[in-house]
């Protein structure tokens, strides 16, 4: 049984949480990456790091419409948040790091091992939702059964 989060769970959720799995398309192929998110109420941050030969960045181009999913197991949550991902203007630099900071779970171990960090691009994204869904999950208990 399910039920739908109210705005605040899902406020609730998306600072808590500060990592998902962003879903990206070529308009053929999908790719679904984990991202560490920043959330401020109104978008969500990404501090994105990537090689010359990013298939994430080669997606990022090609997504008019992105699917970020969060999840908690316990209890069962889940929010799906829709919308496009643009880079962050210079001038709201500040308000990403900031969301970054203060919620996104970054990860502990360097994704490209063998790159020299001179050679990575940092750059901060930023997805503005056009939609943003929750829903809660009941675990499900069969009725007993007579022997």
């Amino acid at each position: 049984m399910t039920a739908d989060l109210t705005r605040d769970e899902i406020d609730t959720l998306l600072r808590e949480s500060g990592s998902g799995v962003l879903a990206l398309t070529d308009g053929e192929e999908a790719y679904s990456i984990p991202e560490s998110f920043g959330y401020d109420g109104n978008r969500l941050y990404f501090q994105f790091a990537s090689t010359a030969d990013s298939k994430k960045m080669d997606f990022l181009e090609t997504t008019e419409t992105a699917t970020l999913t969060v999840y908690s197991e316990e209890p069962a949550k889940s929010v799906l948040v829709q919308g496009a991902v643009d880079p962050v203007p210079d001038d709201e630099e500040i308000r990403a790091t900031t969301s970054i900071a203060e919620n996104a779970s970054i990860p502990t171990l360097n994704v490209y091992p063998e790159t020299a960090l001179q050679d990575l691009t940092m750059d901060y994204y930023q997805l503005t939702p056009d939609t943003i869904t929750g829903r809660s999950f009941n675990a499900f208990t069969p009725a007993s059964t007579k022997r």
